[in-house]
């Protein structure tokens, strides 16, 4: 059987040009791998981000709920607070009244998470404006007798009905309240900042800075404008904060600023605020650092380089303590406060101040701000180091050159396997820095580059093979059954190119006198016969799983138990022998029926050891057999024109001791046949049917 040699034997050029292809792949791999770590170009982010902030989440849900500091406490304006003390909003003598108990139940800190900078409106307090106003338009209140103290009078009831007044009086006679301020960015604008309201604002700046570096280090978000609470009240406060919350793409809320620019000072947040006070901390022992962290007191806040402080959720919402406004205000016995830090806010889903978690779609804005100072207070938030980045790059490059290098030698599925474990293997590792370290390390890129690299490699891998199954194909299908071409074409390794040493038979089967009958018949005829006869007996070694190896003329050369294994090759063998003869004599009366001469044909059978396998030149090579037993059954099946047999096949010594007891054989004797300096025993093949008392097939 001839072939081109590229076709089923690598060359070395074919051998670079896969070495290329699978560098090649590997580039690719690890050219994604690296956009996605280190985000360049900018418009990886959009398809980048969303994935990598899933994955995050998946890391929080898989580790679940853990416990929350015990000093923080959700005083929760609820839905039942609300139902029992009114619709919001509510006046603000219940929010002084609020303050008073759970300042006196010993609260450490109490945060407001309540927009205060408008005054509170009611109708008592309307009339008693009014009514002053008018009275002092008409001078009453400088009158003397009963018009003077009418007028004194209204001046008390305006006192009485003023609820920011009271609000103010609580918070100025307990000094631990915290109250939110908002900032505004481009393009909408606040209005300006008298003199006052920036004194006021400049006392919560964060002024400490661990190195003058550390102002170039951070860049903050930059604020256009604040909105500040009433006068009255943040000179009250102990302190105040920003409450902008800046959600991730996807709506999330996972971060938080810990600080924002105003023009050249820097602002906490109300949670960095209350964990400064909570903990009797100065406002210069909160400074930020040059590597990028918040320093509070001793502890440092991992923070990215824009100052946002990445969020570790403890649980869904109602992880931390939660304590109804309503049972404050209206409580027989203290709230179970001291020495917490309190949070006043809402929780009631109708208020509208909610935002989706990794544990929840609609968490209250007040436990995320719980969420934040826990993280402050126990150094738990996300650490996202800058050193992460190295180490995702070096993943990315293991894995993008392990798919396509190594993995290949496994095959197709034992890859595939391997590259499911390996990326297993780097999201358990990711999930492991993330539970344990408190570190978030981006999985998106690394298992990107081992899945672009395994499925290009796989996908080369499979053009590969069904090109040479194609090829394999091809090569035999005019040699060899369909079903071995078919089993050969799911298994090439089958095929051993280069020669291997097996036990084999070989056929030679030979027309006699053909070059005679060629001279007497017209060249059309010849080949009409020929072909008819080459057909049929193509067809009978096909069927008994042998290999046609050439033609020769009007000569045939199979091979029985190559390529595929054929333990019963020898049997299989004379088997088509008798059945190539007995199907002769069949066309023999055909052909005289039709006024043709018949053909004779004589077979040669030898078994043994014979090399198998490719072999020729590097431009042209046959799969053949050679070997001392190949010339001997070529030199048997000449001998049938010197033997008067009953069929004319004669099979060697080698082919008879593996069918003795299946066949019916005659010893013609030893000859020594051209080619071999030894006499060799020779048999006539009579049947297939082994005589009476020799035993059954």
């Amino acid at each position: 059987m001839d072939a081109a040699p590229h076709a089923a034997q690598p060359t070395p050029a074919r051998r670079r040009l896969r070495a290329l292809m699978r560098f090649g792949i590997a580039g690719v791999a690890v050219t994604i791998g690296l956009l996605g770590v280190f985000r360049v170009p900018r418009w990886v982010e959009p398809f980048a981000d969303p994935i990598e902030l899933k994955i995050l989440d998946w890391h929080a849900q898989l580790r679940g709920p853990i416990r929350p500091p015990p000093n923080i406490t959700v005083v929760a304006i609820d839905e039942s607070s609300l139902e029992r003390i009114g619709h919001w909003p509510w006046p603000r003598t219940r929010t002084a009244e609020l303050i008073d108990r759970l300042s006196a139940a010993g609260a450490r800190v109490i945060a407001l998470d309540l927009l205060l900078y408008e005054p509170d409106q009611n109708s008592s307090l309307t009339l008693a404006q009014s009514l002053t106003r008018r009275y002092r338009a008409l001078g009453l209140d400088r009158a003397g007798g009963s018009a003077g103290q009418f007028a004194r009078t209204l001046e008390e009831a305006l006192a009485a009905a003023d609820p920011d007044r009271a609000l103010t009086e609580a918070m100025t006679a307990t000094r631990r309240v915290v109250l939110p301020y908002v900032f505004v960015f481009p393009p909408v604008q606040a209005p300006p900042l008298d003199d006052d309201a920036r004194r006021r604002l400049n006392r919560s700046s964060v002024v400490g800075l661990a190195e003058e570096e550390a102002r170039e280090a951070v860049e903050p978000l930059r604020a256009a404008g604040v909105l500040l609470p009433l006068p009255q009240f943040h000179a009250a406060a102990a302190g105040a904060g920003h409450v902008n919350v800046i959600p991730d793409p996807d709506g999330a809320l996972r971060r938080f600023a810990l600080v924002i620019q105003l023009g050249d000072a820097y602002f906490p947040s109300l949670m960095l605020e209350t964990a400064r006070l909570g903990q009797r901390l100065p406002r210069s022992r909160v400074r930020l650092t040059v590597d990028q962290h918040v320093q509070v007191g001793a502890r440092l806040i991992p923070t990215d380089q824009n100052g946002f402080m990445h969020l570790t959720y403890y649980g869904p919402s109602g992880t931390f303590p939660r304590i109804p406004a309503a049972d404050v205000l209206t409580g027989s016995s203290p709230p179970p406060v001291d020495g917490h830090m309190v949070l006043v806010g809402f929780t009631a889903l109708g208020l509208m101040d909610v935002r989706p978690t990794p544990f929840d779609a609609d968490m209250p804005g007040v436990e995320s701000h719980a969420t934040a100072l826990a993280n402050l207070l126990e150094g738990r938030s996300l650490r996202r180091h800058s050193s992460m980045r190295l180490l995702e790059a070096v993943g990315v490059l293991m894995l993008a050159l392990v798919s396509p290098l190594v993995l290949p030698r496994l095959g197709a599925v034992w890859g595939t396997v391997v590259a499911l474990a390996l990326g297993g293997m780097t999201a358990g590792l990711g999930h492991a820095a993330f539970r344990l370290w408190g570190t978030w390390v981006e999985l998106l890129p690394p298992l990107v580059a081992l899945a672009v690299a395994h499925v290009g490699s796989v996908t080369y891998q499979v053009l590969t093979e069904q090109r040479e199954r194609r090829w394999i194909k091809r090569a035999f299908q005019q040699y060899v059954p369909t079903e071995v071409v078919e089993a050969i074409a799911q298994d090439p390794t089958a095929l051993v190119f280069g020669g291997d040493r097996r036990t084999l038979t070989v056929l030679f089967s030979d027309i006699r006198g053909f070059t005679t009958y060629s001279e007497r018949h017209a060249a059309e005829d010849v080949v009409a016969v020929l072909q008819e006869y080459l057909s049929e007996m193509v067809e009978i070694v096909f069927r008994h799983g042998g290999t046609l190896d050439k033609f020769m003329g009007d000569a045939v050369m199979a091979i029985f138990g190559a390529p595929l294994a054929d333990p019963d090759h020898a049997f299989h063998a004379c088997r088509a022998a008798v059945e190539m003869n007995d199907r002769l004599a069949e066309l023999n009366a055909q052909w005289q029926a039709a006024g043709r001469e018949p053909l004779a044909a004589g077979v040669g059978i030898s078994t043994g050891e014979m090399l198998v396998g490719n072999f020729g030149s590097s431009q042209r090579f046959s799969y053949t057999v050679i070997g001392d037993q190949v010339n001997l059954g070529s030199r048997l099946e000449g001998l049938t024109k010197e033997y008067t047999t009953r069929r004319p096949i004669i099979i060697s010594e080698g082919t008879y001791a593996q069918v003795r007891g299946r066949v019916t054989a005659r010893p013609l004797g030893s000859v020594t046949v051209k080619g071999k300096l030894q006499a060799v025993e020779i048999y006539e093949l009579e049947a297939l049917t082994p005589p009476s008392g020799e035993g059954q097939p």
